[in-house]
């Protein structure tokens, strides 16, 4: 169901959405939101700032770069079933599944929750093989304690996802279109882009790789190929319908027992896998590439937001400022 196009909460959001473009803050956008009302879409702009992407009107049906939206799109829900399922638990030390991971007092909640102590990145591994940054994976040193805090890991989420490949016993996008995107229909969602490049969101233009399009813009899920932290393509159209499942509960992905855990388990302002800035009854996630999403699971409202804001450049602290300021209004909004 697609709803009137001038709902008085989201005029604002859309308002400013096409003020960045206007203003080339980014070049363009597709958002969306979703309500028990039903859901809309909404789309600004050009696919970027040079030929051929400066001639082609961004549109439905666009792939972008996920970026970390992957770790919970993907990863997130996959380890939440499993964990549904009894095939692991929560307290299940990583050590157990992936023997030569170093440390014996790290779980998957701690993997979940950011809380493992690794580091954030892997610095300098651009000139690294393959088999280097896998190895490297498992003895990387530690930042801190298990439990100690908070630390935003990417290491953490690729070991999740060489978690799931081991215990489903495929690959990350074989289980994840049996056990999530073909289940609520997700068709356009994949770590391989489908169709033509046409429809492709191009993100960064490196002195390396030229102007990066249908190759994910990570340089470690470039690298590895499919991972738990990134490397996930998707539309507008997609993400809302993931979005819709997570607000509506839906048995396709986990049983209530574990949406209850999602807002039940809050840890330095985080759930499992998610963030909980915005409070107990939401979770949000960003994306590197300038995607996001919001949702009020009391409310079940939901706002997605997908951009390629690091296209042509990184260096675009200005989007991010105006992303947190349209997801303050939008809380601010729905909570009233």
């Amino acid at each position: 169901m697609i709803r009137a196009w001038n709902d008085k909460n989201e005029t604002v959001l859309d308002e400013m959405a096409e003020q960045l473009v206007r203003d080339q803050v980014i070049w363009g956008a597709s958002w969306g939101f979703v309500s028990d009302q039903g859901s809309r879409f909404k789309y600004a702009g050009k696919q970027g700032a040079v030929v051929p992407y400066c001639d082609r009107n961004v549109e439905v049906g666009m792939y972008y770069d996920l970026a970390s939206l992957t770790k919970v799109i993907g990863t997130t829900t996959r380890v939440l079933q499993l964990v549904e399922k009894g095939v692991i638990s929560l307290s299940t030390p990583v050590k157990e599944i992936l023997g030569r991971f170093s440390y014996e007092d790290v779980t998957v909640e701690h993997l979940l929750l950011h809380s493992s102590g690794l580091p954030a990145e892997i610095r300098n591994k651009e000139s690294w093989s393959r088999e280097n940054l896998l190895e490297y994976l498992y003895i990387t040193p530690r930042e801190r304690e298990a439990g100690e805090g908070f630390l935003y890991s990417d290491v953490g989420f690729i070991l999740l996802g060489k978690i799931i490949e081991s215990l489903d016993e495929t690959t990350l996008e074989e289980t994840f279109r049996e056990h999530i995107f073909n289940p609520l229909g997700m068709m356009d969602t994949s770590y391989l882009v489908q169709g033509s490049r046409e429809r492709c969101i191009p993100t960064e233009c490196t002195e390396q790789r030229g102007c990066i399009c249908g190759e994910v813009h990570d340089s470690k899920a470039y690298l590895l190929g499919q991972c738990g932290s990134a490397g996930l393509f998707s539309t507008l159209e997609d993400m809302v319908k993931f979005v819709k499942a997570y607000l509506e509960h839906s048995r396709l992905l986990f049983g209530e027992e574990t949406f209850e855990k999602l807002c039940s388990t809050i840890k330095f302002e985080r759930t499992l896998g998610w963030s909980k800035e915005y409070g107990r009854d939401t979770l949000y996630h960003t994306g590197f590439t300038g995607t996001s999403i919001l949702m009020d699971l009391k409310g079940r409202k939901g706002f997605v937001l997908l951009t390629n804001r690091i296209h042509p450049s990184r260096n675009n602290e200005e989007f991010l400022r105006m992303r947190k300021k349209m997801n303050d209004i939008y809380i601010r909004k729905i909570s009233d």
